[in-house]
């Protein structure tokens, strides 16, 4: 969804929300949403959160995810007795680039991949200058955002289906994290990597990197622990290790995000919930050829996952869509992955996009059928 596209939406949703009012003050353009973009714009008025909440199908302003440091990390500290930095300080500089990753995080949710990887890109550039300046003992601190934000820049350009920049950005994390030893940017890095091995074809090396991240297991937040098993869980299930993948998401459950209350610990994994690990576990089925239990197991856990979290739930009716092609339910494959189109349209995840045309590909033999003659028409509109 671009710009323009997205303000548009939001006025629509103003005048529907607000039929008995003059809405003129709160209409929004493509410069509002630019700034939104760009944090200039970190808590809009009722109005405007309310529109956005429409547009976005999120039930709550936390499912907006807008980070504002003056309403959540500023009033923290200071209810909590916490000495902010102090102005023109390392410490505020590095305080400032924390707030400013967690802002392109939510950018990736609200704009997509392609809007976020600017943002990314630009800040890394800056600390890769940074780098050359900073203190001896703020270095360590200055290193491991460095580190997240190339992590960061891995998945972003995983999502937009360039993985030779994924991989470069992956090992640059790694080489980051290996310089403080700093055990949760080591293990997510490397979690990266078994991920990257699996989609080049390569599920054994795919194995190895995710049982490497696994040996930091016990050092990291425990949001990252669940994570770290539906990875290995899937490296194992691409070389036939079912039974082992499927003890392996059984345990995920024990560390899932919405396992505690309250927010989960870490800056990582927080979408690695319930819902996330059983649509593995669909996904596991599936290459195990089980397709009628991995869409049973994916029709519950679809329900699960946030509206905002595009991407995860686009990949699960990718998922689902996978096993209706494999029990031979073309039909059923292409309403489910006409659902997804859209969704991964406004995502921006080229990655899903592309494995969407596959679908597509393996159903064009029965465009007799009215479904399946539907969802290829909107696939070369996609196009």
């Amino acid at each position: 969804m671009s710009r323009s596209e997205l303000a548009d939406a939001i006025n629509a949703a103003l005048d529907r929300l607000y039929s008995s009012r003059v809405l003129t003050a709160h209409y929004v353009d493509s410069r509002w949403v630019g700034k939104l973009e760009r944090g200039e714009h970190r808590w809009p008025g009722e109005e405007r959160r309310a529109a956005l909440r429409k547009v976005l199908n999120a039930a709550s302003d936390a499912q907006l995810d807008l980070y504002s440091p003056r309403r959540t990390d500023a009033t923290s500290a200071a209810n909590h007795g916490i000495e902010l930095p102090t102005t023109g300080s390392w410490d505020e500089t590095i305080y400032q680039l924390r707030a400013q990753w967690h802002l392109l995080v939510q950018n990736d949710k609200l704009f997509g991949p392609e809007y976020a990887l600017t943002g990314v890109t630009a800040q890394l550039m800056l600390l890769d200058r940074l780098l050359n300046d900073v203190p001896s003992s703020i270095r360590p601190n200055l290193v491991r955002l460095a580190a997240q934000y190339a992590e960061s820049a891995a998945w972003l350009n995983h999502s937009l289906d360039d993985a030779p920049a994924a991989r470069r950005w992956t090992r640059e994390a790694l080489t980051w994290a290996d310089q403080i030893a700093d055990p949760t940017m080591t293990a997510w890095a490397t979690y990266r990597s078994s991920q990257h091995w699996l989609i080049a074809g390569k599920p054994r090396r795919a194995v190895e990197e995710a049982e490497a991240a696994m040996l930091q297991d016990r050092r990291v937040p425990s949001p990252v622990r669940a994570a770290l098993r539906v990875q290995h869980a899937h490296a194992l299930a691409m070389v036939g290790e079912h039974r082992k993948a499927m003890q392996l998401l059984d345990d995920a459950h024990e560390w899932a995000a919405d396992r505690r209350p309250g927010k989960p610990e870490g800056e990582h994994a927080s979408y690695c919930t319930s819902g996330y690990i059983e649509v593995h576990r669909g996904t596991c089925l599936r290459i195990g050829q089980r397709p009628d239990e991995a869409i049973a197991v994916l029709d519950a856990a679809l329900p699960m996952i946030p509206p905002l979290h595009r991407q995860d739930f686009t990949a699960a009716l990718l998922t689902k869509a996978a096993a209706h092609v494999a029990a031979d339910q073309p039909e059923q494959a292409a309403v489910t992955a006409r659902v997804a189109l859209p969704i991964a349209r406004r995502a921006g995840s080229r990655r899903i996009l592309h494995q969407l045309g596959q679908i597509g590909s393996a159903v064009d033999e029965h465009r007799h059928l009215t479904h399946v003659r539907a969802f290829l028409a909107d696939l070369v509109e996609t196009d």
